[in-house]
């Protein structure tokens, strides 16, 4: 479905399906065939500042399209530029204010280390932040309730298009040396049942609350105090001149969020190939998709040390590590990881 831009003289409207606005559509002459993303690009629009929205463009008939790597958000307003200049304003409409989805909770396993530091809330459409703890229980073993399990931050840590939120169970009841730990214990326990319930009061900023409640059940095994080690990971390697996915195996699984920003494909050149990145096997596969078919040579992983497990252990040094030795873990700022494709 194409929704009508706001300003008619336009050239720029939305492309909606299953809901979501999933491209924009720039019709006219004036866009060269060649360079196209060096021509256009498109932004979110938010008070004293621009965004830039991440996706591609394509050619097609006498229209370019622009896919978002995330559809655009309803409500919110967009502008698109035609080098540099301002060819056009958009604001995504609300559609029929359907009831939001929450669709995935991560770490998406039911078997999770006892030191877990993060825990990812993804819905479909941005909700109401401030108040997220209030629409959040934590009960252990079908009868206790916990209480600040979560860090209560404010601002809370959502993503930009307000989608996806961000908890940190307490980090000072994690680490075994400082006070907090001392004085109250581990926020989760080995060898405990829990249940994270999500109350369907939760409202989008439209105001429509969700439409049932959500439950994810969960024990707790021992804690995980080893980094992430890109040498054990095995990475299947597509043939070349198709459009294969490479898979990469952790052995384990990672942080859902920065799996996504840390691993980047570089080609011989050492020049990022684009492409799309899927996240599977809860957590502990990554596969990429190329824009373009794979060629013959040799490629590498390039892997930032942020990168965490699930009890933040990054590829330098453990979360919770003994401070008394200074020399523990190592600076490397980058990884990477060869492969050949033939």
């Amino acid at each position: 479905m194409r929704c009508q831009p706001t300003d008619e003289r336009s050239s720029v409207t939305v492309v909606s399906k299953n809901g979501k606005a999933v491209a924009v559509a720039i019709r006219g002459s004036f866009v060269k065939d060649e360079g196209i993303s060096m021509q256009l690009k498109v932004q979110l629009i938010k008070p004293g500042e621009r965004l830039p929205v991440l996706g591609n463009f394509r050619k097609e008939g006498n229209e370019v399209i622009f896919e978002p790597v995330v559809p655009l958000t309803k409500g919110l307003r967009y502008e698109v530029l035609l080098n540099d200049t301002l060819l056009s304003e958009i604001e995504v409409p609300l559609g029929d204010s359907g009831s939001p989805a929450l669709l995935s909770i991560y770490p998406s396993q039911d078997t999770l280390p006892e030191n877990l530091l993060k825990m990812y809330f993804e819905f479909s459409e941005p909700m109401v932040e401030g108040s997220s703890l209030q629409h959040l229980t934590l009960i252990r073993n079908d009868r206790d309730t916990m209480r600040g399990t979560f860090l209560d931050l404010q601002p809370e840590l959502w993503n930009s298009d307000g989608t996806v939120l961000t908890l940190w169970l307490d980090p000072g009841r994690i680490k075994r040396d400082l006070i907090p730990n001392k004085e109250l214990g581990n926020p989760l326990k080995q060898g405990e049942r829990y249940a994270l319930h999500v109350n369907k009061s939760w409202q989008s900023k439209n105001g429509v609350p969700l439409t049932k409640n959500h439950s994810k059940t969960f024990v707790t095994i021992n804690r995980d105090e080893e980094s992430p080690d890109p040498v054990m990971w095995k990475v299947s390697v597509p043939s070349s001149n198709n459009k294969q996915s490479l898979e990469i195996q952790f052995q384990q699984p990672l942080d859902y969020s920065l799996v996504k920003e840390c691993i980047t494909i570089l080609n011989s050149n050492g020049d990022v190939v684009s492409g799309k990145v899927l996240i599977a096997d809860e957590e502990k596969t990554l596969r990429f998709v190329p824009d373009d078919p794979w060629t013959k040579g040799t490629f590498a992983l390039r892997i930032e040390s942020r990168l965490e497990d699930l009890a933040g252990n990054n590829l330098n040094r453990p979360f919770d590590r003994d401070v008394n030795k200074k020399n523990e873990g190592t600076t490397q700022e980058i990884f990477k990881k060869e492969f050949e494709i033939q």
